[in-house]
């Protein structure tokens, strides 16, 4: 019954499109040729990202003039890569000049025919990529020659880098609305009180407040009013830093950040960078099996989900986001399941709340799975070294349809739990669980609330032995 993802690095072009097209507030039509010699391949790719997709926006082939031509309506700005099958050739700006032309010669050097805002990224790319290679060159010297000259290297080294800071600083100030300025504004950290210092030290004693203030203060230096940042690979990673590393990992913490993000995107005409958050993060969090994101999906309907925070959401959206959030309410820690009463294969009827142990397992699975199958020992394993030790039982429900499937499974892999049969739409209908991939699986009290819900052995496994830990350290 588990359902198999697929992952690829590319979208496909029509899909990319139509979903690209979807999620952008601007579109514009960009008429560009590029000549690029000393290629060998007649045909080219040209790529970009919207938040977390890469995104093929077209295959171009050589024209007979020697030119690529890239004819598209409807895109979004940002930044987009000329690139082969697997290796990218070089990355130009999608801006406010929508018909130029850029040629990269033989020895790399770029000419750009009719768009300033390229031919200044290019400049720019030219001098940092210049400085990166002086640098690793240095590196290298430094880590291999052991006679080599590390006071007059280190000058050479310093010179350089002030070249290029004095460079950036005049990029910056002269060309403030550039894209490359906006970019490299919108990723720098907040500027943070000296009252967090001793002189040029971190004061240790102050670090949760050093950790609120960083939060509060990490989209300061962000132009949501220029959406041109959700088209590049910046906006994405700077988010997920933002959810997943800074702000404190439980269900709470984690969307009281996505609320502050969104109500802060939205109050500074920065909607479409709160759709794609909350867009993501929805997808993540609903993601069957999401047992490790239930709390968090129904934070954010009962939390951000409205028609002030979401308001690009039909009304009909928001109730179909809330039906949901109920259904899988009931599921959260600390519920307690129904008594669940199936038949063995043998129509012997079983009862959940018969079982008297400490922990019960309730393990939903299928005789036909595959995904069930996988890493299966590793369950029986745990359940036959522990089981006494821990006061461990499992339940398990066969929700296989085929019948036959079932009856040979029971023949040829037994096992020592115990083992009912019915379908996924009877557990539904009988006792309100969803159940729409297998395995899926619950630890449940001897009062039968859940303690922890997942789709891997591991999990459960994991979370049985860690539970046991904590209880020893509060008895002793």
């Amino acid at each position: 019954m588990m359902k198999e993802s697929l992952n690829s690095k590319f979208i496909l072009v029509s899909l990319a499109l139509i979903l690209f097209s979807l999620l952008s507030y601007s579109q514009n039509d960009y008429n560009i040729k590029f000549k690029i010699h000393d290629i060998e391949d007649s045909i080219v790719y040209v790529k970009t990202v919207y938040g977390k997709e890469t995104i093929i926006l077209d295959t171009l082939e050589l024209n007979k003039d020697g030119f690529f031509y890239f004819d598209k309506k409807g895109l979004h700005q940002g930044l987009a890569v000329v690139c082969l099958k697997h290796q990218d050739l070089f990355t130009f700006l999608l801006d406010k000049n929508k018909n130029f032309e850029i040629e990269i010669s033989a020895s790399g050097e770029n000419t750009v025919k009719g768009c300033d805002q390229n031919d200044l990224y290019l400049e720019y790319q030219k001098e940092n990529s210049s400085f990166r290679l002086l640098e690793n060159q240095i590196k290298q010297e430094l880590k291999t020659n052991k006679q080599a000259n590390k006071d007059s290297l280190i000058a050479v080294y310093n010179t350089q880098r002030n070249h290029f800071a004095v460079f950036q600083q005049n990029f910056y100030s002269t060309y403030p609305n550039h894209m490359m300025s906006i970019i490299v504004k919108a990723l720098e950290d907040p500027k943070m009180p000296s009252k967090f210092y001793i002189g040029k030290d971190f004061d240790t004693t102050k670090t949760a407040e050093f950790a609120y203030y960083f939060r509060k203060h990490y989209w300061e230096n962000f132009r949501f009013d220029d959406n041109r940042i959700l088209a590049t690979p910046y906006f994405f990673t700077k988010l997920k830093k933002y959810i997943d590393e800074i702000t404190i990992q439980d269900p709470d913490s984690m969307i009281g950040s996505l609320k502050d993000f969104v109500v802060l995107a939205n109050s500074k005409s920065g909607q479409e960078y709160s759709k794609y958050a909350m867009d993501y993060y929805l997808k993540v969090y609903s993601k069957m099996p999401f047992s490790t994101h239930e709390k968090c999906f129904v934070n954010i309907v009962d939390n951000i989900i409205s028609e002030q925070n979401t308001p690009w959401l039909l009304p009909s959206e928001i109730q179909e986001l809330r039906i949901q959030a109920d259904k899988v309410r009931t599921i959260l820690p600390g519920n307690q399941i129904k008594n669940i009463t199936e038949k063995t294969l043998d129509k012997k009827s079983l009862s959940l709340y018969d079982i008297k142990n400490k922990y019960t397992i309730l393990y939903f699975w299928s005789a036909g799975c595959e995904s069930c199958k996988k890493e299966l020992e590793l369950l029986e394993k745990f359940y036959n070294e522990y089981k006494l030790i821990y006061d461990v039982e499992i339940f398990s429900v066969d929700l296989d349809l085929n019948i036959k499937e079932s009856i040979n499974f029971a023949k040829t892999h037994p096992f020592n739990w115990i083992v009912t049969k019915t379908t996924a739409e009877d557990i539904m209908e009988k006792y309100g669980l969803d159940v729409a991939l297998t395995p899926d699986l619950y630890v449940l009290d001897s009062n039968k609330k859940i303690l922890h819900h997942a789709a891997q052995y591991q999990s459960v496994i994991n979370f049985i032995k860690r539970n046991e830990i904590i209880n020893k350290s509060k008895n002793n």
